[in-house]
């Protein structure tokens, strides 16, 4: 038998037809899902795929975001006004100190 040239190839590979895959293909390549669990089932054992890298990418985003955002704004209100200048110089001591066990024994 010879071989085949170029053409004689390409119009064997136009006219061949793929073998159809078997029934029992899909259940053992992709796992068996129940249809009917509720949505609210699947929130608590349900499972996304992600890449590593967009899980990664995706944490840095997170973390950038929660740091810029406790660095760029205060805590309180009142924390943002400024306030006016300490001075010492009205200090006065207590003349006698007196201490008060709160919530112990007497």
């Amino acid at each position: 038998m010879e071989p085949l040239d170029e053409k004689e190839l390409s119009r064997l590979l136009r006219t061949w037809e793929a073998p159809a895959a078997p029934a029992s293909l899909g259940r053992r390549v992709l796992p068996h899902r129940e249809s009917s669990m509720p949505w609210w089932k699947w929130l608590f054992t349900g499972t996304i795929r992600v890449p590593v890298p967009v899980g990664f990418v995706a944490v840095l985003l997170v973390a950038a975001w929660i740091y810029l955002s406790e660095t760029r704004w205060p805590a309180s209100p009142a924390a943002a006004r400024p306030s006016a200048p300490v001075s010492l110089a009205d200090f006065q001591a207590v003349p006698q100190l007196e201490p008060k066990s709160v919530g112990g024994q007497q």
